[in-house]
């Protein structure tokens, strides 16, 4: 991907690109938007990988443009086809691998526990993935478990007495399911209408005034001030700030009862009720992120243009980049000289031995590294830095450690 076309403007393109642009917000349906930065071509699933470089370089690719709502501070990509996205038990995305992340998952597993008094009540997962959030929450508060998604599979890791899982979508289809807490993460900025899809949740026939929802989300503030470029994925419709999270919560007629952002910033959580009556929704905007959106589509391009300098230096087989997700499968596609790297490295054993779509690149486990001439690691999420420089240590490496 060259680099113009890797990182130019929306309103540099053709009259044909702006005629597929979705012109409203999915959240507040207001047509005052901004557009920022936009690519010709990105991996649909990045997290989709591949038994063989020749199918993950011809991995179906689309469009991305992102564009701002100034009325509710959303961002979301004007350019997504919802009809080209699928989750399969082949989505791969966990990160329980990572002895950060677990800690985070227990955290906040046992302070939802406590909050909502969990025990011996039915926690329903949206969105599950492979089970290990919801298996943790049921074993931390004594809670019974249902998850719900298509890309579960049934052999991932042990059984949990009282959870069980559904290959499918929670929905009418399933009206004598009645949760007392519902769990929602990293789902919604998946869906193209998340509105209509948290009001179909709502007015589900087995959920009460009194079930509680926790909702969290990538925050779009992280991506804009700390620069968090790599986030910017295909599968992702939709970058919820702190406002537009809110707007779309009580849109769809819930009462937010708790707020805020977690894991280093990173992501946004809200926890809700659902109202009887919805109420009036205010869109007055908590602060004036213009500037913030104009200065990260400048700043995005100086990024990438000194990741594109910097390899461009360096031998790519002493290069590798850790972490084959989002993050990592975006730099490679997006950054010129990024297919050029040797390898991405993952510590989860079900993404190794596979290809990144796109660049083809392979997907190695950390012992590959072993005895390797390695120069630079570069490390897609700064809270994985100290993670990634013990493990290096171990391996008998003394890499440069960069974050990305």
């Amino acid at each position: 991907m060259g680099e113009q076309s890797a990182a130019r403007d929306a309103a540099g393109g053709s009259a044909t690109d702006a005629m597929h642009l979705r012109t409203d917000c999915p959240v507040c349906a207001q047509r005052d938007l901004l557009h920022s930065v936009s690519f010709e071509a990105l991996p649909v699933s990045c997290n989709s990988l591949h038994a063989d470089a020749g199918s993950a370089v011809a991995a179906q690719t689309g469009q991305f443009t992102l564009a701002f709502c100034r009325t509710c501070e959303h961002f979301f990509n004007a350019a997504f086809e919802d009809d080209r996205i699928g989750y399969t038990p082949d989505y791969e995305n966990s990160l329980h691998f990572s002895p950060r992340f677990v800690t985070f998952v227990e955290d906040l597993a046992d302070r939802l526990s406590v909050a909502y008094a969990l025990d011996g009540k039915l926690a329903v997962d949206i969105g599950c993935g492979k089970g290990d959030f919801l298996k943790r929450l049921c074993s931390t508060s004594g809670a019974r478990g249902i998850g719900f998604d298509r890309s579960y599979e049934d052999n991932r890791g042990e059984k949990i007495a009282g959870v069980e899982f559904i290959n499918d979508w929670f929905g009418d289809a399933y009206p004598d399911v009645s949760p007392d807490f519902v769990s929602c993460r990293h789902v919604l900025e998946h869906i193209a209408n998340p509105v209509a899809f948290l009001e179909g949740l709502r007015s589900h026939p087995g959920v009460g005034s009194n079930t509680v929802f926790y909702i969290e989300v990538p925050n779009a503030l992280y991506t804009l001030r700390d620069m968090g470029i790599w986030d910017l994925i295909y599968e992702h419709v939709s970058y919820f700030t702190p406002h537009s999270l809110r707007v779309a919560m009580e849109t769809s007629g819930f009462e937010v009862l708790n707020e805020g952002a977690s894991y280093g910033d990173q992501y946004l959580f809200i926890e809700a009720r659902p109202l009887e009556t919805p109420m009036a929704v205010d869109l007055s905007k908590s602060e004036n992120v213009d500037e913030l959106v104009r200065r990260f589509d400048r700043t995005y391009r100086d990024k990438v243009t000194w990741w594109r300098d910097y390899l461009s230096k360096r031998n790519p087989e002493q290069t590798v980049v850790w972490g084959a997700g989002s993050k990592g499968i975006t730099f490679v596609n997006v950054v010129p000289e990024g297919a050029r790297i040797s390898a991405l490295v993952d510590v989860n054993p079900h993404k190794q031995g596979r290809f990144a779509p796109g660049s083809g690149t392979p997907v190695i486990g950390p012992e590959c590294l072993r005895g390797r001439p390695l120069r630079s690691i570069i490390v897609m999420n700064p809270l994985y830095r100290d993670e990634v420089a013990q493990a290096a240590d171990r391996l008998g490496l003394a890499p440069e450690i960069i974050v990305a």
